[in-house]
């Protein structure tokens, strides 16, 4: 049977960036409700966030009984020359993540170029390649001077967010994903219950599925948004990303298709809830875990 360790990240508690926005959740609030809801692992999320004092951030988590599975660098790719214009904070954090024997690096673009802005067919080869072989630089430094895999992440209203340009993505760099359902079946899937976009991609690159997060998307909410043609960042308002057994992601379907393409690894628990309460965050993180162990995707 397959193996997912679970974990769960500050987004969860709406937290996207280092200041704790949009959210507001204070680092230790969100420390002391991930314990409490049951994980025993997390994403560092936002850089910043989280304590960067090694000591501290240790101490921190020990006494919550909670590991470090992985980091996470959000990067707007275009506005750099080249990888040695990030390549300081990316040493920095694959420090850190060594010193917590974390082995992997999610990194997403934050580049905002995706469905509801500049159409990215138009871009020449040359913007292309440019913006990847800064993502492919950086998964080579990373690997070759800690150890640490960059797995990239698909992201919604960025440059990689299609089934094409994540391939195109695989093909240049080499990198294996963070793959993120909920982003997935948003982007290339049909909108209907029980769409099964994410899954087939699961199965048709398998090898390429180093990472996981799970999250599913409201039926209700996106067909408004799809009928109003409104922009993600509406939809994220909104609440489009759901509990795991509300959306159009037939969750016991995944659960087969872990076990069929012998997935073994970090499965991160991730709800995008931009306007929770803490406590209404906490109650999320707690069903979500519990609604796993229910389906039997872990124990």
């Amino acid at each position: 049977m397959s193996k997912v360790t679970i974990a769960t990240a500050p987004c969860s508690w709406g937290v996207w960036y280092a200041d704790g926005t949009p959210s507001g959740t204070p680092w230790n609030v969100f420390l002391d409700q991930a314990a409490a809801a049951g994980y025993k692992a997390l994403e560092l999320g936002p850089d910043g966030y989280l304590p960067t004092d090694e000591d501290v951030l240790r101490e921190e988590l020990t006494r919550r009984s909670l590991d470090v599975c992985s980091g996470t660098c959000c990067y707007q790719f275009d506005r750099y020359a080249s990888f040695d214009d990030f390549r300081a904070p990316v040493d920095a954090l694959c420090k850190r993540l060594t010193a917590f024997g974390a082995k992997y690096l999610v990194a997403m673009d934050e580049s905002d170029v995706g469905l509801y802005s500049e159409k990215k067919a138009d871009f020449p080869a040359e913007v292309w390649n440019n913006f990847l072989e800064k993502i492919r630089l950086m998964g080579e430094f990373t690997k070759n001077e800690y150890g640490v895999e960059v797995v990239y992440h698909p992201h919604i209203k960025t440059m990689i967010e299609t089934e094409a340009e994540i391939e195109r993505l695989m093909d240049y760099t080499g990198l294996r994903l963070c793959f993120d359902t909920g982003h997935h079946a948003y982007v290339n899937g049909n909108g209907e219950r029980g769409e099964t976009s994410a899954i087939d991609f699961m199965k048709k690159y398998a090898d390429k599925m180093a990472y996981l997060h799970f999250k599913n998307v409201d039926f209700d909410v996106f067909r408004t948004v799809r009928e109003q043609n409104l922009d993600s960042d509406t939809a994220f308002d909104r609440d489009v990303m759901c509990d795991l057994r509300d959306g159009i992601i037939d969750f016991n379907a995944l659960r087969d298709t872990i076990e069929e393409i012998g997935f073994e690894g970090i499965g991160v628990i991730e709800q995008d809830m931009p306007r929770a309460t803490t406590e209404q965050a906490f109650a999320a993180a707690r069903r979500n875990l519990d609604y796993l162990r229910e389906i039997h995707l872990i124990d």
